[in-house]
């Protein structure tokens, strides 16, 4: 037997294998796992230049997969853009300062570029307008960008790149005929689109947002799309070159809208690229469209009007031909196809399109659908039956728990099912979100299992939590299932990657409420160790 180049011994090993086994300790290879069994087993696999590391009874587990997040933006975020949190931000003079403050180190007519505001969590309870943004820096185009990324606010000087009489009314916000300077959803994306942004920051950002991913035990992600075509080649570049130090599955969607996403998409099909076209650091996966808005904003498109406000509409971006169209074209194409769809309403037409274009009995399919927040018993079987892949997002009732009892009424009981796709055999992926929240996955986790809220305690849809091995199997075999990647990660099996990632403590008797609160000791990427908090 060759001896394995790292032996990872006396631990708890979640291998998320078929059976959900508990092993002690684990032998690499190379970048591959080669031996998982008990220690006295996997001892047999030391020589003399074996780096060996004692768990000592942590758990050891498959690296974490990431099954939705804005990569490109979190970088953006990372390198140029102005964090704005309204945790740490949390009124609107507060962020004034911070937004002047910026103004006076930087050029004349150079963009102001901020993330990360929650109008409901700050303390003047509503959004900035373009007066607020006009008053901090009055010589400087200046974005402001709600944390949902569904909608933003811009001051005079932004404004006037675009005509905002083109886009529907609930799009522009106004008082007494004039805009405030919030947009949303098209609006936004076409304003987003004339703003500026550099090559370098972009790539110091995906340096530093790659650390701070592998700190979080993450190896793998899914980018839903941010940039299109204007970041595309720096992505694979980065993994080229090992500035990004994470997988990524790379969505094919421009957050500039559907035009700008259509004329892309078109471009990629011409090409001859499809999905899974790539290597093991980077692939191509599904074509994505953005169907409604966001839960928190809210501007989900739902069936029945919101519990909180009955004049409110959620807001779609596209009809039921061009979803019908969409998922077609792409479909007979040969690729993977997913979409940003969170109201019940937009789920429908969603799967609606997918039934077109599949028949009602499909044969294996590997389309996916992006949130799929809000549902019920019929959208559910509907999900099973055509065999898609929905992609939950639990961390965002660690945020949002009491708003979304607030906005949705008792609907909370099927948003993010995770209980209901166990009983169906629905296989759910997990993913952050980052940007719109934190990328640590101890959110998910902890949201799956309690889907409590950090403020208020409150819980919504009780009956949709989950078990711990439950959750884990989700942010991890799932997601590599939802990229067609199981056959070589996601698990701790004999002969897949050696992405893997080790606890500061024995997870599976964590209390529930000390999830979040559990850090990552070790992460390792291809057979090498990529990121320690702690001496091996």
């Amino acid at each position: 037997m060759r001896a394995a180049d790292t032996v990872f011994l006396h631990g708890h090993v979640i291998t998320v294998n078929e059976k959900d086994e508990i092993a002690e300790a684990v032998a690499v290879s190379g970048n591959q796992i080669c031996m998982v069994g008990t220690s006295e087993e996997v001892q047999a696999a030391i020589g003399a230049e074996t780096k060996v590391i004692d768990l000592r009874g942590r758990t050891l587990m498959p690296g974490f997969i990431d099954a939705h997040m804005h990569l490109t933006l979190l970088a953006l975020l990372a390198g140029e853009y102005l964090d704005v949190n309204s945790d740490q931000l949390p009124t609107i003079d507060a962020l004034k300062e911070a937004i002047a403050e910026r103004a006076r180190q930087v050029p004349k007519g150079t963009w102001i570029k901020c993330w990360g505001y929650e109008q409901s969590k700050l303390l003047d309870q509503r959004h900035p307008t373009a007066a607020d943004l006009n008053e901090a820096a009055p010589d400087h185009p200046v974005q402001v960008v709600r944390c949902c990324g569904h909608m933003g606010v811009y001051n005079s000087k932004a404004l006037a790149l675009i005509d905002l009489e083109k886009f529907q009314p609930d799009e522009v916000m106004r008082e007494q005929g004039r805009a405030t300077g919030l947009l949303k959803e098209s609006a936004h994306n076409a304003l987003w689109s004339q703003v500026a942004f550099t090559r370098e920051g972009l790539a110091e950002g995906l340096r530093k947002t790659s650390r701070e991913l592998l700190s979080m035990g993450i190896t793998s992600v899914h980018d839903a799309g941010g940039y299109g075509a204007k970041t595309l080649d720096m992505m694979e570049q980065a993994s080229r070159t090992g500035d990004l130090g994470v997988r990524v599955y790379q969505l094919l969607y421009s957050t500039f809208g559907k035009e700008a996403t259509n004329d892309w998409q078109a471009h990629i099909r011409g090409s001859g690229v499809r999905t899974g076209f790539g290597n093991r650091w980077f692939r191509i996966g599904a074509m994505k469209q953005l169907l409604d808005g966001s839960t928190s904003g809210p501007s989900s498109a739902t069936r029945a009007p919101y519990s909180h406000d009955p004049e409110l509409k959620g807001i779609l971006n596209l009809s039921q031909r061009e979803m019908d169209d969409f998922v077609r074209i792409n479909h007979e194409a040969g690729y993977q196809v997913t979409a940003h769809a969170v109201g019940d309403l937009s789920v429908e037409m969603f799967l609606a399109a997918l039934e077109k274009a599949l028949g009602p009995n499909p044969a294996d399919s590997f389309h996916r659908i992006e949130h799929c927040a809000l549902t019920d018993e019929r959208l559910i079987e509907q999900l099973r039956r055509l065999k898609i892949t929905p992609i939950s997002n639990p961390g965002f009732f660690y945020e949002n728990a009491s708003a979304y009892i607030r906005y949705y009424g008792d609907r909370v009981r099927h948003m993010f099912p995770l209980k209901s796709y166990l009983e169906k055999g629905i296989p759910t992926a997990l993913g952050s979100d980052a940007p719109v929240i934190s990328a640590n996955p101890m959110i998910g986790l902890y949201g799956a299992v309690c889907r409590r809220d950090k403020c208020s305690g409150e819980t919504a849809g009780r009956e949709q939590r989950v078990g711990l091995l439950d959750a884990i199997r989700m942010y991890t075999y799932n997601g590599a299932l939802a990229s067609m990647e199981a056959d070589r990660k996601g698990s701790i099996e004999a002969g897949k990657l050696a992405d893997l990632t080790v606890l500061s403590c024995n997870l599976l008797q964590c209390p529930e409420d000390a999830l979040k609160e559990v850090q990552v000791d070790f992460t390792m990427v291809d057979g090498k160790l990529e990121y320690s908090r702690v001496d091996v």
